[in-house]
């Protein structure tokens, strides 16, 4: 009978699946512990994004609301009302992460490189700007928003929190619906590497095994968020980041199936020239060039002899 030592899940180990082998032991076992693993990852994520927003995005908010004038301002039938004809920075520069805000009526401004993140009002479009792109847009003829102080002020204060959460679930929710599905294309490429390593499991077991590995990389991902907004990563690098973290999916999806339980009775692979150890004689099963098999040439009878 094979061994399988490498596939045994002890009784008193919980897995961590930050390995291989964790990410094979969470897939072999009860799917409740793989659900816990899921949802610890997905709100670890969803708490790094909303951390990295509280600390960037809403006071940049707090700051561009403080800056509005006082009761008059709006956008209407796709057009920015706005009485001051200068343009006018509504957020002081600060960190690369920190968004910036700008109110040009008139156009003025004219376009260059700035923050990362650069949103401006313009007399009938708005520009979003960063180092990845340029994107600009024309108001659509059914927005009304209100640029004053006045109404958006108590809107923003008493909706802050909720916003914050709503991003937050709506991070977990995504996973939870995007992880599955990229489970399930990942499936296939598990099964292949289980099929050729002579590793035992389902489909389902495949599936649950690629699943655990989104766990890794998701947690990867998640720390780009915190560097980024640490100021320790450009937001190139988060862009970098998000790139190996699928690339790290990859990799525990083509190693983890090699900690699976290997199939009893699969013969192990080894050098096919290689004598057999004890209880096996040569020129039977072993080298057919070994010691064993000359002896049995010279035994065997010549036409001929007596």
């Amino acid at each position: 009978m094979a061994k399988a030592e490498d596939s045994r899940e002890p009784s008193d180990h919980v897995p961590m699946p930050f390995t291989f082998r964790g990410v094979a032991l969470l897939a072999r076992g009860p799917g409740w512990r793989l659900a816990v693993a899921l949802v610890v990852a997905a709100v670890f994520v969803a708490l790094c994004c909303v951390w990295f927003l509280s600390r960037h995005w809403a006071p940049a908010v707090d700051e561009a609301i403080a800056s509005l004038p006082a009761s008059k301002g709006a956008i209407r039938d796709g057009r920015l009302h706005w009485e001051d004809t200068d343009w006018r920075q509504l957020t002081r520069p600060g960190g690369s992460a920190k968004p910036h805000f700008i109110v040009d009526p008139e156009n003025r401004k004219e376009d260059g490189s700035g923050p990362d993140v650069q949103l401006e009002l313009r007399k009938d479009h708005w520009v979003l700007s960063s180092v990845m792109g340029y994107w600009r847009l024309k108001y659509p003829d059914w927005l009304k928003v209100d640029l004053h102080q006045q109404r958006l002020s108590p809107w923003w204060g008493a909706r802050r929190p909720f916003l914050l959460l709503g991003v937050g679930v709506a991070v977990v929710l995504w996973l939870a619906f995007a992880w599955p599905l990229a489970a399930l294309a990942g499936a296939w490429p598990v099964r292949t590497v289980a099929y050729f390593a002579d590793r035992e499991g389902s489909l389902g077991t495949y599936w649950r095994l690629a699943l655990a590995a989104m766990i890794p990389a998701a947690v990867l991902f998640a720390l780009g968020v915190v560097c980024y907004g640490l100021g320790l990563l450009p937001l190139l690098g988060l862009v970098v980041v998000f790139a190996l973290h699928l690339v790290v999916a990859w990799v525990f999806m083509f190693f983890a199936p090699f900690y699976l339980s290997r199939i009893e009775g699969a013969p192990r692979k080894g050098n096919p020239f290689k004598d057999k150890g004890e209880g096996e004689a040569e020129g039977e099963t072993g080298n057919p060039f070994g010691e064993g098999a000359k002896a049995k040439a010279v035994r065997t009878p010549v036409d001929g002899d007596g």
